[in-house]
């Protein structure tokens, strides 16, 4: 036998781990491919949360929930671990998202390996880990990361108590739910859904019997986990009450109504117009993966009478409770990302359920098999294409990515602190990009923050200054300097990627 015989008969022996290795590979490529310069900048929810997570390593101030952390303090916790290895820098914001990324995609692969099988399984894990939607949730330094994780960890799980009923695993689903109470809103709704179908479900299965030593001992450690998290929650109240506020909650059936068919179109027709989620208002579904969805989502209804397809079904529908909810930005992919796991599984169904039609279509003749599965893997192979395409291609060159991720202030940032001036500096920017300043240079030369608005009522005093004024702050900026400290020398800094004026500098003289 020649080694090309013997390898390809290993190969295809080992077919599904062969399969699961590429994927990881390119769950990997889609997570750190250009890791270093896209996205381009920094938003300001990331740099608040790396503000925290500073504050955290510097003064020992353990954060508790509140709207600058998209109330999950464990981000924050994370992001100070990443912030102590590599420092105050846009990457080191996202080191943990790729990880949690490619770790989400792992879990997916198990979770759904367990519950239906091996083809769906590599399908959805496949399309979790190229899909732009997912990608650009694991290339952002926000919470929101965390959520396709936890959704994957949380319920396979909770498939593994239900089946197996072991103290290790309800032991294991407890700490589980702790970690999702703790990583923001989407983390609570992945919990409460957990809890919420395990009620059900128990309850019509009528499991239950006479406690015993085990069990009570679950509970005790339940009780003591959830005691914690509940101490953290209570000195978090004066923040939390003002949740409804910080996320923009619906207040009339009519905006309901139009969030939540606006929310179920992005998959498909119009997606999120921000391009901090999106390449603004594709659909987060491509042509082929958008029409699998809608297969998987019509046999799941077909198959209600399973209990895997209903509770992947109600799993659809609660996960996406929190984009229904909230009015920031209508459709908001981040705020449906806990639901992206289940959306894989739905289009893994609709794929395997063709690949079955085929296969009933010719139950015998394997080369009409052979070219109904080479062609699953054809289109799957487009999909990458299609996805590197769109997000390290289109997205990547486009202008408004570069304004969604502050391009102005990060340089500006970077000038500030990559240059020396002998006389006082300021940095004038508006409300938005002076926190991405703040962490990006921290440790580094002092300057003084300054809003047009404190530009206007700074004393004029003697000496030399330096203003590096952000793009969106020039016009107001340039106008009050001018009058301010007439004769001062005007610079401007343009962008390597538009070529436009990216920032100022304002120098006077004394």
């Amino acid at each position: 036998m020649s080694v090309l015989q013997s390898s390809t008969k290993w190969i295809v022996a080992r077919r599904d781990w062969v399969f699961a290795g590429i994927i990881l590979i390119l769950a990997v490529i889609m997570r750190f491919w250009h890791f270093g310069t896209l996205p381009p900048g920094l938003t300001t929810a990331e740099a608040v949360i790396g503000i925290q997570a500073q504050n955290l390593l510097n003064h020992g101030w353990i954060p508790g929930l509140s709207a600058a952390n998209g109330y999950a303090p464990l981000f924050v916790w994370l992001q100070a671990g990443a912030i102590a290895v590599f420092g105050p820098t846009t990457w080191a914001l996202r080191v943990w998202p790729a990880v949690l990324g490619v770790a989400s995609v792992v879990a997916l692969w198990i979770w759904t390996r367990s519950w239906f099988s091996h083809r769906i399984a590599g399908i959805a894990a496949f399309v979790l880990a190229v899909t732009p939607w997912a990608v650009m949730i694991a290339r952002n330094g926000t919470p929101t990361a965390l959520a396709p994780l936890l959704t994957a960890l949380t319920f396979m799980i909770a498939g593994y108590v239900y089946t197996r009923r072991t103290a290790n695993w309800q032991l294991v689903l407890v700490l589980i739910l702790c970690v999702d109470l703790l990583s923001g809103p989407l983390g609570w709704t992945i919990a409460a859904s957990c809890l919420l179908i395990g009620a059900v479900e128990v309850i019509r299965a009528r499991i239950w019997g006479k406690p015993t030593v085990t069990t009570v001992g679950v509970i005790v450690a339940a009780v003591l986990a959830l005691t914690a998290v509940g101490y953290l929650y209570a000195v978090s109240w004066g923040a939390l009450k003002h949740i409804g506020n910080a996320a923009v909650l619906v207040t009339s059936i009519t905006s309901l109504a139009d969030i939540v068919t606006k929310t179920l179109f992005m998959f498909n027709l119009q997606g999120d117009d921000s391009f901090v989620h999106n390449l603004g208002g594709q659909p987060l579904l491509n042509v082929f993966t958008g029409l699998m969805f809608i297969a998987g989502l019509l046999v799941s209804i077909a198959r209600l009478h399973e209990r895997r397809y209903r509770v992947l079904l109600a799993l659809f529908g609660l996960l996406l409770i929190p984009a229904f909810v909230s009015g920031a930005g209508v459709p908001n992919a981040a705020h449906a990302a806990a639901v992206l796991p289940v959306v894989m599984i739905l289009v893994g169904i609709g794929i395997s359920y063709m690949l079955e039609l085929w296969f009933a279509t010719f139950p015998i003749n394997s080369a009409a098999r052979s070219i109904g599965q080479a062609a699953i893997i054809v289109l799957l192979g487009l999909t990458f294409v299609q996805s590197y395409t769109q997000y390290f291609r289109a997205w990547a060159g486009t202008t408004e990515a570069y304004g969604a991720y502050n391009e102005s202030a990060v340089a500006s940032a970077k000038a500030l602190t990559h240059s020396t001036f002998n006389g006082q500096r300021y940095l004038v920017g508006d409300a938005s990009e002076l926190p991405i300043a703040a962490y990006l240079t921290e440790g580094k030369p002092s300057y003084a923050a300054l809003t047009t608005a404190s530009l206007v009522v700074l004393p004029i005093g003697p000496g030399p200054r330096q203003f590096v004024i952000t793009g969106s702050a020039n016009h107001q900026a340039q106008t009050t300097l001018a009058a301010k400290f007439p004769g001062g020398l005007l610079k401007a800094y343009p962008s390597a990627f538009s070529g436009s004026d990216l920032y100022y500098v304002y120098e006077v003289a004394k």
